[in-house]
C-alpha cells in the first residue's frame, strides 16, 4: 500500500488527538482529583468549624445555666429538699445535662436530679475530686462514675458571701446515652462512610458514632494529635483503624474538645468516575467535528502534492497528458507548482530544441532529409498533392577547389539564405544533401513551382555570392499526382529533370516528365 501525504497528515492528525484527549483526559482526572480532594478537605475543615462553635455555644449555654442557678442553690445549700426543686427545674430547662447534683465541700452529695441514689454519700470519683481540688469552672475528662456510667462533669464552684467554699453544682452528661452531644452529631452520618466524632483534651473519644469507641483513646491519629497541641485545620491521613480518610478538624476552647469530620479518601473520588465519563461524552462530538474538518482540510492540503505526484509520474509515460489544474492556495504547493511548470516548459523548450535541430541542418539552417522523410509522410497520410523543385549549384566542385570548402560552406549558406527570401510562405526549403537542395510546396501547382525555380535562378545568377565570383543553379521541378507513383519514382523523376538542365548547358530549369 503507498502511503500518501493525506495518510500521514490523518496518522499524525489521529496520534495528535490521541495524545492530546489522553494527555487532557489525564491532567483532568488529575487537576479533578485534586480538587475534590481539595473540596472535600475544606467541607470537613468548615463543618468541623461549625459543629465546634455550636458545641462551644451550648456549653457556654450549659454553663451560663449552672451560673444563673447559683444564688439559688447557694441560699439553700443546706435544704436538700428545696434543692432538688431547683435541680428538677435547671434539668427541664436546660435540657442539655443528663442529670445534675449539688456537692458539698466535704464531697458529700447533697441532692441529685433524678434521684439516683447517691444523696448523702461521699462521692470520690475522679471527676468530682478534680472539681473540688480546683474550686474552679471546670469540664472534666471521661470517667466512670460510681453508678458505673461513662460520664463528663461540667462543674461551677459554690461560694458564700464571704468567700467561704461550699462545694459545687454539677451538670452531668452521659457519653454512652442520649446526650445533647449525640443530638448535634449523630445525624452526620453519611451512607458515604463520612462520620464525625469528638476527643477530649487527653485524645480520648468522647463521641463516635460507634458507641463502643467512646472511651477510647486514639492520641495515635494524627489530626487528635493536632487537636492536642489546640490546632485546627485539614488532613489527608491514615486514621487508627489504617483507613485512608480526608479529615477536617476543630478544636472548643470552652471544652479543650476537638471535633473531627472525616470523609473515607474512596468516597471522596467517586464522583471522579462521572465526572470523568460527563467529560468523555461532551468531548467526543467536538473530536468527531474537528476530525470530520482535519479529515476535509487533509484532502484540500494533499489534493495539490498528490495532483502534482500524479502528473509527474504520467508525464514519464510515453502517453502524453495534459497538467490538472490544480489549487495552490497555500506558500509550499505554489510553490512547487511553478516549480514543475517552469521545469515542464523548459523541458518542452529543450525537446523542441533538439527536435529542431535533430530536423535542421546544422550548416544553413534549412530543413534536413530527416525532416523531408517525415514532411513526406505527413502529405501522404493527409492525402495532398504537392509540387517540388529539386536545386544542384553548378561547377560546385570548382568553388571547393578554388575557394576552399570553408568558402563552399559560406556559399551553400547564401544559396539557403535566397532560397528562404524568394520562398512562398508554404513553401519549405530543404538541404537535401552536399549542394542539393529542394523546395516542397504543399497544395502547389508545377506552375507556381516552375515560376519559384526561375525567380531564385534569376536572383542567384544575379546576386554576388561570399566568393566574388558568379554563380548558377540548375533546377528540375515536378508535381507528385496522388496513387499514380510511387514517392520514390517521384523523387527519381525530378532528380532526373535536374540531370537534364545540367545536360543542357546548366543554369536552367527543367520540367519532368
Amino acid at each position: 500500500m503507498i502511503k500518501t501525504l493525506r495518510f500521514w497528515i490523518l496518522t499524525l492528525i489521529s496520534f495528535s488527538l490521541i495524545a492530546i484527549l489522553i494527555s487532557s483526559f489525564f491532567s483532568s482526572y488529575i487537576v479533578t482529583k485534586k480538587s475534590l480532594i481539595e473540596n472535600s478537605l475544606k467541607q470537613n475543615e468548615v463543618y468541623s468549624l461549625k459543629l465546634a462553635q455550636l458545641t462551644q455555644e451550648v456549653f457556654e449555654s450549659m454553663q451560663a445555666n449552672l451560673e444563673a442557678r447559683k444564688p439559688d442553690v447557694i441560699e439553700h445549700i443546706d435544704d436538700p429538699v428545696e434543692l432538688t426543686k431547683i435541680l428538677d427545674q435547671l434539668l427541664i430547662s436546660g435540657k442539655n445535662f443528663n442529670s445534675l447534683s449539688v456537692i458539698g465541700s466535704d464531697a458529700v452529695a447533697i441532692a441529685t436530679s433524678p434521684n439516683i441514689g447517691i444523696a448523702g454519700n461521699k462521692i470520690e470519683s475522679p471527676g468530682v475530686l478534680e472539681a473540688l481540688s480546683k474550686k474552679a469552672n471546670i469540664i472534666t475528662s471521661p470517667y466512670r462514675a460510681v453508678t458505673g456510667r461513662l460520664l463528663i462533669l461540667v462543674s461551677t464552684p459554690l461560694f458564700d458571701d464571704k468567700n467561704n467554699y461550699l462545694g459545687m453544682l454539677n451538670g452531668t452528661i452521659y457519653l454512652e446515652e442520649e446526650n445533647f452531644i449525640k443530638d448535634i452529631l449523630a445525624k452526620h452520618f453519611n451512607e458515604d462512610g463520612s462520620y464525625v466524632f469528638v476527643v477530649d483534651k487527653e485524645g480520648t473519644l468522647i463521641y463516635h458514632p460507634d458507641t463502643n469507641r467512646i472511651g477510647e483513646n486514639v492520641r495515635e491519629n494524627k489530626v487528635v494529635q493536632d487537636l492536642m497541641k489546640k490546632q485546627s485545620g485539614a488532613k489527608e491521613i491514615f486514621n487508627t483503624q489504617g483507613q485512608r480518610v480526608l479529615a477536617g478538624f476543630s478544636f472548643i476552647e470552652a471544652s479543650d474538645w476537638g471535633v473531627v469530620s472525616q470523609t473515607p479518601y474512596k468516597s471522596s473520588l467517586n464522583p471522579l468516575s462521572g465526572i470523568m465519563k460527563k467529560m468523555f461524552f461532551y468531548t467526543m462530538p467536538f473530536i468527531l467535528v474537528f476530525y470530520i474538518l482535519a479529515f476535509l482540510l487533509s484532502e484540500r492540503l494533499a489534493s495539490p502534492l498528490k495532483n502534482l505526484a500524479l502528473f509527474t509520474m504520467n508525464s514519464n509515460s510515453e502517453e502524453t497528458y495534459e497538467k490538472p489544474k490544480i489549487s495552490t492556495w497555500y506558500f509550499e504547493a505554489k510553490q512547487l507548482s511553478e516549480t514543475i511548470e517552469r521545469y515542464r516548459k523548459k523541458q518542452e523548450e529543450t525537446l523542441a530544441d533538439f527536435k529542431h535541430q535533430s530536423l535542421t541542418d546544422s550548416l544553413t539552417g534549412l530543413r534536413n532529409r530527416r525532416y523531408l522523410e517525415l514532411l513526406f509522410a505527413d502529405l501522404l497520410e493527409q492525402n495532398k498533392r504537392f509540387s517540388m523543385i529539386m536545386i544542384d549549384i553548378d561547377h560546385f566542385k570548382k568553388v571547393n577547389d578554388e575557394f576552399g570548402h570553408s568558402a563552399g560552406d559560406e556559399v551553400l549558406k547564401f544559396l539557403a539564405n535566397r532560397m528562404t527570401s524568394i520562398s512562398i510562405d508554404k513553401a519549405i526549403c530543404i538541404r537535401f544533401g552536399g549542394e542539393e537542395f529542394l523546395i516542397v510546396i504543399p497544395n502547389g501547382s508545377i506552375q507556381e513551382a516552375y515560376i519559384m525555380a526561375e525567380k531564385l535562378r534569376t536572383d542567384i545568377e544575379m546576386s554576388i555570392p561570399p566568393t566574388n565570383r558568379r554563380i548558377t543553379i540548375s533546377s528540375g521541378i515536378g508535381e507528385y499526382v496522388l496513387k499514380e507513383e510511387s514517392l520514390s519514382d517521384f523523387i527519381h523523376r525530378v532528380d532526373e529533370a535536374l540531370y537534364d538542365a545540367k545536360s543542357q548547358g546548366r543554369n536552367k530549369t527543367v520540367f519532368s516528365k
